[in-house]
């Protein structure tokens, strides 16, 4: 179970309201309408909580859409819709469903409505979540995919997890983001045909997905608590960090055109990572694993990477993380604590063929795995504890 702190962080719906969604059309608007309507980017889970997994969509054109819970003999159980203050979400693309799980998997599918009243649905689907027991994890992350949508298939598929409670990609799938398809195209609608339909993820940005014109509207298309890509979370015995590590130029760099202040960002989230070290969820956690596109060491001196690590490193080295696990530098590494940092650093490869990478998470109770391994399986090194 993903348990998140409400001391740690006020979460936040941030969905989207609308009113019911009618528009005449005549046959040959209709006629285009039933081609071009469809799932932008099929079902995909975030957020999950103790009570309630967040099922999202995007449509290609503006609609309404729901999804139904079915009963496992696959007939309707219910419909959910995304309603705020009375309000169901419609005329809209994007769409955020608050589904409660009652401690158990579900059958849903999602269907929508479009132009001349013309619906789809998605698939019936099982879903994996991770409610049964709270005293393992298994999570995969990948990272630098860098719009090789392929990749994300084909990574999930071959990790050594037989089990996913959660995949976290950490940072750079894109190059840029210029117009939703992009979102969708490159990230969304992949993933979720890969794994996110069934198997919740978080997002962690890279410096590559700070770019681009329509990076003001990413976070629309994700849950995020406290509608922060920063976040903190429980999987089993273990307390998982995410950091928004930003771009890795200064801020008055002639190429970020003035329109960025990521070293106060990283100051933001430097009192918010010292005031949840404090937390009850951080004191109860077997295991600490922070996660930042930027690794901290063993990497470039550029600003990014060296003001992340005086904004986070000495937080994370008095409270004895067990690992900071990053991207961002294309060159796999596993480096076990040294005189410069007491946790072990672990840095995925990518984006390149033979040159991608799968680090997997696993722990019970006291003990905890972290595996970096290479796209064929091979094992690069491996943190044991416990």
């Amino acid at each position: 179970m993903m348990n998140l702190d409400r001391r740690f962080f006020i979460k936040s719906l941030g969905l989207l309201g609308g009113a019911s969604f009618v528009q005449n059309v005549n046959a040959n608007e209709l006629e285009l309408a039933e081609t071009a309507f469809k799932f932008a980017a099929l079902p995909y889970l975030q957020n999950l909580t103790e009570q309630h997994i967040t099922i999202c969509c995007v449509l290609s054109s503006p609609g309404i859409a729901w999804v139904d819970i079915l009963k496992d003999d696959g007939t309707l159980s219910h419909k959910i819709y995304e309603v705020v203050d009375g309000i169901r979400n419609a005329r809209a693309e994007v769409f955020k469903f608050k589904v409660p799980h009652q401690g158990a998997d579900f059958k849903y599918r999602v269907g929508a409505k479009g132009p001349g009243g013309l619906e789809i649905s998605s698939e019936v689907i099982n879903t994996k979540l991770p409610i049964e027991n709270k005293s393992t994890c298994d999570v995969l992350i990948l990272n630098d995919i860098h719009e090789d949508r392929s990749s994300y298939s084909y990574l999930y598929n071959k990790t050594a997890l037989n089990h996913k409670d959660l995949v976290i990609i950490n940072g750079d799938s894109f190059h840029y983001i210029m117009k939703q398809s992009d979102v969708t195209d490159k990230m969304l609608d992949p993933i979720a045909k890969a794994f996110a339909s069934q198997v919740p993820f978080v997002m962690v940005k890279g410096n590559h997905d700070n770019r681009g014109s329509f990076i003001r509207h990413l976070k629309n298309y994700y849950d995020l608590p406290n509608n922060k890509f920063y976040q903190a979370f429980t999987v089993g015995p273990v307390l998982w960090i995410i950091l928004d590590g930003g771009e890795d130029k200064e801020d008055e760099h002639e190429a970020l055109r003035g329109e960025y202040e990521f070293d106060n960002y990283r100051l933001e989230q430097r009192a918010w990572l010292t005031g949840g070290m404090q937390s009850k969820m951080r004191k109860k956690a077997k295991h600490i694993i922070v996660v930042n596109h930027f690794p901290f060491f063993h990497s470039d001196e550029y600003h990014g990477t060296v003001h992340n690590r005086t904004s986070f490193h000495d937080i994370l080295e008095k409270y004895k993380v067990d690992a900071v696990i990053g991207g961002h530098s294309h060159e796999f590494g596993f480096y076990p604590p040294d005189a410069n940092h007491n946790y072990h650093v672990i840095i995925g490869g990518g984006p390149e063929k033979d040159n991608r990478t799968m680090i997997e998470v696993a722990a019970i109770d006291q003990k905890l795995v972290v595996n970096l391994r290479r796209e064929n399986g091979e094992l690069v090194n491996a943190l044991q504890k416990g």
